[in-house]
């Protein structure tokens, strides 16, 4: 133990890998308690107790419940883990249309998984105070940038023709999950065989548009 770490802890004051700790601590238990309970029934008091932590220490870290509600859902909205893994790009097939299908069906199951429905609905609920959520959680697609690097090498390859990789990259993961999204919103989840026919039926009709002439 360095002596600024033990002058720390004798002071009362917590190490910085310990302040990260609470500081996902905090996050977690305020994601969880939003999601299961809604942004006015959930206190700041209710998110304190749950992560082991008191009232001022939340307090230390965010202005109040409204800057701990953004931070916390475009905290959970970024996090390309959450609530489902995502594949790695470098695990992704070399095949186009097969690495498309990999990201297809990663991205449906996360717009499926109920954690996911139930952030969709909270945003919705709140999207009149907090516009800014509702829009990123309509929007917000971790694997975006990994399906435009793929568009981008293939079309290099001349294999497709894409003229601008980042929009065709955002009106792929549309197609494939919007409606997936919107339906579970709704408490509509199809079995997993007939999602992967529609994500297959959905890379088909993407791919089809982006063939040389």
């Amino acid at each position: 133990m360095t002596a600024s770490s033990a002058s720390a802890r004798r002071s009362g004051r917590p190490t910085s890998a310990e302040a990260a700790r609470l500081d996902g601590d905090i996050k977690e238990a305020a994601l969880r308690l939003f999601l299961e309970q809604g942004y006015e029934a959930t206190s700041v008091d209710e998110i304190a107790a749950l992560a082991g932590t008191t009232k001022q220490s939340l307090y230390a870290r965010f202005r109040g419940k409204e800057q701990l509600f953004t931070t916390v859902l475009n905290w959970s909205m970024e996090r390309p883990g959450w609530p489902t893994p995502e594949p790695e790009e470098a695990d992704l097939p070399t095949d186009l249309g097969a690495a498309l299908l990999t990201i297809a069906e990663a991205a449906v199951r996360r717009v499926c998984d109920p954690r996911m429905v139930a952030l969709t609905r909270l945003a919705i609920a709140q999207a009149a105070r907090f516009p800014e959520v509702a829009r990123k959680t309509y929007r917000i697609w971790p694997r975006q940038k990994v399906v435009a690097n793929l568009l981008r090498a293939h079309a290099a390859a001349g294999t497709i023709v894409v003229d601008d990789p980042d929009r065709a990259a955002e009106y792929f993961l549309g197609i494939v999950a919007v409606t997936p999204a919107r339906m579970a919103s709704f408490g509509i989840v199809h079995s997993p065989e007939e999602q992967r026919r529609r994500a297959e039926d959905a890379v088909r009709l993407f791919l089809r548009a982006l063939r040389p002439d």
